[in-house]
């Protein structure tokens, strides 16, 4: 048991996202001073009636999560995360100071109703408030804010829900919102629910061999089968090669589809680099996402396909020079 009183929040934070670091940011700034605790209070003069610590305490902040995501466990077989479990706790780590603790996941603990999940933050972490999103649920019973703050009046602990974070142009930011616009190509979307650009990685392999051959533009071409992939269609990305013998990021173009030039039954992930003609077979890159181009088209013939595929790289270096560069 943390004998420190502790202040948790919880969630599965996949992505990570710009709503996420809200609430973690929050939570934070409320753990480290006496000051910052006075002014959460003033705002929130409801919660400070049941929060039963002694306000000039730091208490200890404790970031919860989930592994393997519920989701796998129950059987959703529409769930499809944002980025991997490592990534995650990497992302976690690099804008908290909280202590992360990861739950093994189990139908067992699935079990547990609300009160006994809290139950089980009062005894192991000491619990004094307990920091959700908006629509957080939680417990077999799938509990609301409601009826955790019922629990907390009961077990001795404080419950602030956090208000929904909105992205530039008003929506409600979520990890199924960002799925959604991945999957329907809205990049520049997606990424500012995120914070960040939306990103795959992979080892490079080899592909069909048309790209820089038949085409004269090489690809990288990655397989993914875990995580969201966009829409079929062609991307302004950029690529990091995680080697020290590439430090930079380059421009490129990025191709998701079927090659229904070529009559392609088997979706592919090719990235022709910019300017670039090393040689990366198995090395490590990461391709991230900016915007979309086109979708993806059936050409009529090989020079058809290569104007097709110069327009796009013209595209993306257009975009990158008005935008990041």
């Amino acid at each position: 048991m943390t004998k420190t009183p502790s202040i948790i929040t919880i969630g599965n934070f996949d992505g990570v996202h710009l709503g996420h670091r809200h609430l973690i940011n929050t939570m934070i700034d409320f753990s480290q001073s006496k000051n910052n605790r006075e002014e959460f209070f003033q705002t929130h003069t409801h919660i400070k009636e049941n929060y039963t610590v002694d306000i000039t305490l730091n208490p200890q902040p404790i970031i919860i999560t989930f592994t393997p995501h519920p989701a796998a466990v129950l059987g959703n077989k529409f769930y499809i995360p944002l980025m991997t479990y490592a990534k995650r706790s990497e992302y976690l780590h690099e804008i908290s100071q909280a202590n992360i603790q990861e739950i093994p996941f189990t139908k067992e603990f699935a079990k547990k109703t609300s009160r006994e999940f809290c139950e089980f933050l009062v005894k192991e972490y000491n619990l004094a408030i307990l920091f959700i999103g908006y629509d957080l649920k939680i417990g077999s019973d799938r509990a609301n804010k409601d009826i955790l703050i019922q629990h907390g009046k009961e077990l001795g602990f404080a419950v602030y829900a956090h208000e929904p974070i909105l992205n530039n142009t008003q929506e409600i930011i979520s990890s199924t919102k960002i799925r959604e616009a991945l999957l329907e190509g809205q990049i520049q979307k997606a990424n500012s629910m995120l914070g960040y650009a939306y990103t795959l990685s992979g080892i490079v392999e080899h592909g069909f061999k048309r790209g820089g051959k038949l085409l004269g533009f090489p690809t990288a071409n990655l397989s993914e089968d875990t995580l969201i992939v966009p829409q079929k269609g062609v991307y302004a990305t950029k690529v990091k090669i995680l080697d020290n013998k590439f430090p930079l990021q380059y421009n490129a173009v990025t191709n998701i589809g079927y090659n229904p030039t070529f009559n392609g039954n088997t979706r592919t992930i090719e990235t022709f680099i910019i300017d670039f003609n090393a040689d990366i077979y198995d090395y490590q890159i990461e391709v991230s996402f900016y915007d979309f181009i086109r979708t993806e088209e059936k050409c009529s013939s090989l020079e058809e396909l290569k104007a097709k595929l110069q327009s796009d790289v013209e595209c993306a270096k257009s975009f990158f020079r008005g935008n990041y560069e």
